[in-house]
């Protein structure tokens, strides 16, 4: 006879044992249907004994709005630590779109060319998407940003300074921006300015596949495991045990594209308003904090394009390859590549 601890210890396995198959037949499936001759092996990848869906008797068509009770009062003002937080560049998209997808693009002021060749491929606007890039203040671009949202109308701007020890403000904002400002959208996709999201394919997948199961609990990535705190002074990455007193972080995603169901984004943003800051997002938020809250991480990396398949399909256009992702640190070039190479691909 099992005890409690056991049994607990069974149930929670039970559950995950049960999820990890029904994704990985999610994804199975939605390939088999679209092209008889890829084969995927998703076993080795969707490694997630503990991750589990709540298939709910709710309507699918409407997302529960967020128990902002559940905040503290000064929580619209406060940033993790920052108690004088504030949009100084804001759009309400999600009342005048109710999108199914929100799509928050992480990007440094200064790069300019990037965000426009997104919104010239990928990121071109559609009703049922919305795509925003997120900054902090940079004064040296200040008024080039002014004049950017002035004419595309699709940049976040919070008051803190744009660099990269703030990041993690960065990414909690877009938690915030969606909590309050969307809390309709089915998804959020968090993204650096330097990838191309095979957008079709993705909602495709979303729609087809995981809307029909009312899925919660939901982080989507390039899962990270056993990875080591840096300690050296030559790291970039370097973390002091004061900072970070354990050898190693938790599992968590790699942060340049990270899929996040609605209900994960407000359990996230509450639990990062709680906690102290830490520089490293990716680990923070989907590492730290994701395992305070018992969430846990599905791994995508089966549907991300690799380095050298993406240069078979630049060099062969006749190539078919199902996709969500293109590889991280894309030059504004490739995205161009990239995407007319789909669209090739796609009239073939």
């Amino acid at each position: 006879m099992l005890d409690k601890k056991h049994f607990t210890t069974f149930v929670l396995f039970g559950a995950g044992f049960f999820t990890a198959l029904l994704i990985s037949g999610c994804l199975l499936v939605w390939f088999v249907n679209n092209d008889s001759n890829i084969h995927v092996n998703l076993s080795s990848n969707v490694v997630n004994s503990r991750y589990f869906l709540i298939l709910s008797n709710n309507d699918s068509k409407n997302t529960q709005s967020y128990i902002f009770n559940k905040l503290t009062v000064d929580d619209e003002t406060t940033l993790i630590d920052f108690k004088k937080f504030k949009f100084i560049i804001n759009r309400s998209i999600c009342n005048e779109t109710n999108p199914f997808l929100v799509m928050l693009i992480h990007s440094a002021p200064s790069n300019f060319k990037k965000r426009h060749v997104i919104r010239e491929t990928w990121g071109r606007s559609l009703s049922s998407i919305a795509t925003l890039f997120l900054v902090g203040i940079s004064e040296k671009y200040q008024i080039q940003l002014e004049e950017e949202n002035t004419e595309y109308q699709d940049i976040i701007q919070g008051n803190f300074f744009d660099s990269y020890r703030n990041i993690t403000y960065k990414h909690v904002m877009a938690l915030k921006w969606v909590t309050y400002y969307c809390p309709h959208a089915r998804y959020m996709l968090k993204l650096d300015d330097d990838v191309f999201v095979h957008v079709q394919a993705l909602v495709e997948f979303l729609r087809n596949r995981l809307l029909t199961t009312n899925s919660k609990r939901l982080i989507l990535c390039d899962t990270i495991s056993s990875s080591m705190v840096k300690r050296s002074w030559r790291s970039k990455w370097r973390v002091s045990p004061k900072d970070y007193a354990d050898i190693k972080y938790p599992r968590y995603c790699a942060g340049w594209a990270i899929l996040y169901s609605s209900d994960v984004v407000f359990l996230l943003y509450k639990e990062a308003q709680k906690q102290p800051y830490f520089w490293i997002d990716d680990v923070h938020i989907t590492g730290t904090l994701a395992k305070n809250i018992n969430l846990t991480q599905t791994s995508l990396h089966s549907m991300i394009l690799s380095e050298n398949m993406m240069k078979l399909l630049l060099q062969n256009s006749k190539i078919k390859k199902k996709f969500f992702l293109g590889p991280p640190n894309l030059m504004e070039n490739e995205i161009r590549a990239l995407n007319n190479a789909l669209a090739i691909n796609k009239r073939t």
